[in-house]
């Protein structure tokens, strides 16, 4: 059995290539089996030996700068491109690694190689503190702090003594490599074969290929993943597990390394620096390029910098009138194409290609055994630590005296209740009762202003959501909140976000243990479509599917992370009759798997068939609760629903 490939981008190469059956042939298919950092290399090889050979100084010089841009671009791509932060500063981290890196090698006197993992580290605590203030703003907000931190830094430099102040710092260092330095080639093609442009420009392709190479890991790990979800549907990522104000703060350092490095690499090529080299401009054409070449996108990085860097250059024999035509370019490239020139498109066509098959009889069996395993040692952790396990039919979760209010409106007023562990538990009522509100409160969304809420055995009100979801509740949503500009598989892979023990260092370097773990997640991802009759349509992106299909990919999110107890919020919504016999069975076989689960449905039919108990609210109060016969012949409960018989005759007084 070989090992499923990582998660790729279906791009328009790829297309190309299975159109010309390039990819069919056998060199095509040698290649697609080389990994991802092997092809970068070659790729990186050829660049490197092809442009000194053109033998063009100025070309060489462009194209060293289109390079350094490009390193500029997978950084602020981290950012904005994956996880849907404006940055309008990001020239800051620009300008910090390259004064970090010039004022060790002009003061300190290290060598270049030696400044890197400086001014990396560096730009990335510089990320850290603009994130962490920021980690609750969104939108125009957001925009506007991090364009007042880029001017913020470029102020501080101008004034600042030891950087050299307006006049920055210069006779910075060529870089050097066991007592070779780069400025002991000739200045100039015409002095010799191959010159400092050219050195420069198989540096560039160095630090190019590394950071495209980390890049790409990081975007196909949970990581990324994360901070797509992220971009996507912040609410619905940090309910089903996903911890979003620490992905954050990790976007911000991550694309600040990219812009440390860059900085880095631009301070020793342009020999000296100061202020001016790190504007707004700067800022926004970073921005340009990512927007150009296709937000989320690593091959659109790379275009977008040859676009806005190299463009330009070949239009300069139109003299005044080039500026005029590549904005007119520019401007007609956003109208017809404005998903950008090379743009992130995540379906894939068989996304589960060379795992494990596990037969449809078997696949229950499977998914059982698992699941009794994972509780069986998470039972057993709690209890050392000296926790409460619930058993079945004892509470699994206990509500009391819940309150929650909106301004004047008491949404949710002294509701208590008990949910046993192994049974299905419904909560029914008119229109504005609370019923979600009673879910968003339970699930963390919500901070109650007062009450107990008790999941097997331990208190989980007030914490984060993200951290509810981990201690084993998963839930959908009244509205459909998938992540739909992702694969179908990649919704469900989010939902095990919070079973991952995979370390960031680790993603970065693509490890066994990382690795390994990719599998297993996307093995498990592929039994819950599969539990929910949806594997087929596993490599299509959510929002290609039908409503009820999306509430079928919901619930299966929901699960995959083996929670003890699931939150089915109206998942018959939208449903025909026989999507909804199938739903029925689904609930059905959630619940013989060990798992708990609340309902909340209009339905009463469905409800009335799968539930062992159901509550009513009405007004945010209980209003009934026990077996489902007993609920249908509740006066009080058929008040609510039907309304009381002297308000008709009233109604019909009037009207008479």
């Amino acid at each position: 059995m070989q090992p499923a490939p990582p998660v790729r981008e279906w791009t328009p190469f790829a297309r190309l290539a299975r159109q010309t059956g390039l990819a069919d042939s056998p060199l095509g298919r040698a290649w697609m089996r080389l990994p991802f950092w092997l092809r970068t290399i070659l790729f990186g090889l050829v660049a490197a030996l092809v442009l000194p050979l053109y033998g063009d100084d100025y070309w060489t010089r462009v194209f060293v700068g289109a390079a350094g841009f490009a390193i500029l671009g997978l950084g602020l791509n981290i950012v904005a491109g994956y996880a849907g932060l404006l940055d309008l500063g990001y020239a800051a981290f620009f300008a910090i690694g390259a004064y970090s890196a010039a004022l060790l090698m002009v003061n300190f006197h290290w060598n270049f190689i030696a400044t890197l993992p400086v001014a990396v580290l560096i730009t990335g605590l510089a990320g850290a503190i603009l994130g962490y203030p920021t980690l609750r703003l969104r939108s125009d907000y957001l925009a506007i702090v991090t364009l007042g931190f880029g001017e913020m830094t470029r102020v501080a430099i101008t004034n600042c003594d030891y950087c050299g102040g307006p006049n920055g710092i210069i006779n910075i260092p060529f870089p050097s490599l066991f007592g070779f330095s780069v400025d002991q080639l000739p200045a100039t093609v015409a002095q010799g074969i191959f010159d400092q442009q050219d050195a420069f420009w198989v540096i560039s392709i160095v630090l190019l290929v590394i950071a495209l190479i980390f890049a790409y890991h990081l975007a196909h790990s949970r990581i990324g993943r994360g901070w797509v979800a992220l971009r996507e549907d912040e609410f619905a990522a940090e309910a089903v597990g996903v911890p979003t104000l620490r992905l954050k703060l990790l976007a911000y350092v991550m694309g600040g390394m990219w812009g440390g490095l860059a900085g880095a690499f631009f301070a020793t090529r342009i020999y000296a620096i100061d202020p001016t080299s790190f504007t707004f401009q700067v800022s926004i054409q970073v921005l340009i390029l990512i927007v150009l070449g296709g937000l989320g996108s690593l091959p659109g990085v790379l275009i977008g910098a040859a676009v806005t860097q190299v463009g330009p250059e070949v239009l300069r024999p139109l003299a005044d009138q080039r500026i005029l035509i590549y904005a007119v370019a520019v401007v007609l490239m956003m109208l017809f194409r404005p998903q950008g020139i090379w743009p992130a498109v995540r379906r894939k066509p068989k996304p589960f290609y060379g795992l494990e098959e596990v037969e449809g009889d078997k696949l229950a069996a499977r998914i059982l055994r698992e699941h009794q395993e994972q509780e069986a040692r998470e039972d057993k952790k709690h209890e050392s630590a000296g926790h409460k396990v619930a058993a079945a039919g004892e509470p699994i979760l206990v509500i009391e005296d819940l309150e929650q209010q909106f301004g004047g409106v008491r949404a949710v007023d002294d509701v208590s209740f008990a949910v046993l562990r192994g049974e299905i538990f419904s909560i029914i009522g008119p229109n504005g009762a609370g019923k979600t509100t009673v879910f968003n409160c339970i699930t963390g969304v919500q901070k109650p202003k007062r009450g107990k809420i008790v999941f097997n055995g331990r208190s989980v009100r007030g914490l984060p959501a993200h951290q509810v979801a981990a201690r084993g509740l998963g839930r959908t949503f009244q509205g459909i909140r998938l992540f739909r500009q992702m694969a179908v598989f990649e919704n469900v892979m989010v939902g095990i976000y919070s079973k991952h023990r995979t370390m960031t260092w680790q993603a970065l370097l693509h490890t066994p243990g990382e690795r390994a773990e990719e599998q297993r997640t996307l093995q498990e991802a592929r039994r819950w479509l599969q539990f929910v009759g949806m594997e087929e349509a596993s490599g299509r992106l959510a929002t290609e599917l039908s409503y009820a299909d999306q509430r079928r990919v919901e619930i299966a999110r929901a699960l995959a992370a083996h929670p003890r107890l699931v939150l089915l919020d109206e998942p018959a919504a939208g449903m025909n009759p026989t999507e909804k016999q199938e739903l029925v069975a689904v609930i059905q076989r959630i619940r013989n798997l060990g798992i708990t689960v609340v309902l909340i449905d209009h339905d009463m039919s469905l409800v009335m068939r799968v539930s062992d108990r159901i509550m009513v609210l009405d007004l945010g109060r209980v209003i009934a609760l026990g077996k489902p016969a007993q609920i249908s012949e509740n006066p009080r409960v058929i008040e609510a629903y039907l309304g009381r018989e002297e308000e008709e005759e009233e109604v019909v007084g009037a009207g008479g």
